[in-house]
């Protein structure tokens, strides 16, 4: 019995036994503040690089929709421009918050556009199926000018574009209001 070793019982690092100070309501405040105006920055930023990625996209449509020989390549190419710009519009300037219910957006809008905001994402949704369908019947060989695989940009562009908003929305500070606590001081 030369070596006799004593086992301390493990704890959890939460668990030292200095207690951590809790937030008064002011600190409360001024934290959740700083989280929101962090988390507008990054949505603002987001927003702008989402923007320009369909904006850039539009370059691969451009040489076809002047200087294509036939009306339907000209068409399609169009349709392509149209949809990469209503997916340009809808990351910058659709509004983000909905409100609690998910009727209506936060944001201030005009009435007259009320309509046109609603049928931009079906609208822009049809386009891009129609252009995926258009890619289907013309891999095998088109007489097109353009690669028909530019075709699934559009699509790319609004699968991304939604994805970027949905992940945005995800991320909701408000709800740090309710959780705040009354922390009652000595």
């Amino acid at each position: 019995m030369a070596a006799v070793r004593l086992r301390k019982a493990f704890r959890y690092p939460e668990e030292s036994d200095e207690e951590r100070e809790e937030l008064d309501e002011q600190e409360q405040e001024r934290l959740i503040l700083q989280l929101q105006s962090q988390n507008e920055a990054r949505n603002k930023q987001y927003s702008l690089v989402f923007t320009v990625i369909p904006l850039i996209s539009l370059v691969a449509f451009l040489p076809s929709l002047f200087t294509a020989p036939g009306l339907g390549e000209r068409l399609l190419s169009l349709l392509g421009v149209l949809s990469l710009l209503a997916s340009a519009y809808t990351m910058r300037l659709a509004p983000l918050y909905p409100d609690r219910k998910g009727k209506k957006p936060l944001l201030a809008a005009d009435e007259r556009l009320d309509w046109i905001q609603s049928a931009f994402m079906p609208a822009n949704g049809a386009v891009c199926v129609l252009l995926t369908v258009v890619y289907l019947f013309l891999r095998g060989g088109s007489s097109f000018d353009i690669r028909p695989v530019l075709y699934l940009i559009p699509g790319a562009m609004l699968a991304v574009i939604l994805l970027a908003k949905e992940t945005m929305l995800s991320v909701d500070v408000t709800t740090l209001k309710g959780l705040q606590y009354e922390y009652k001081g000595a």
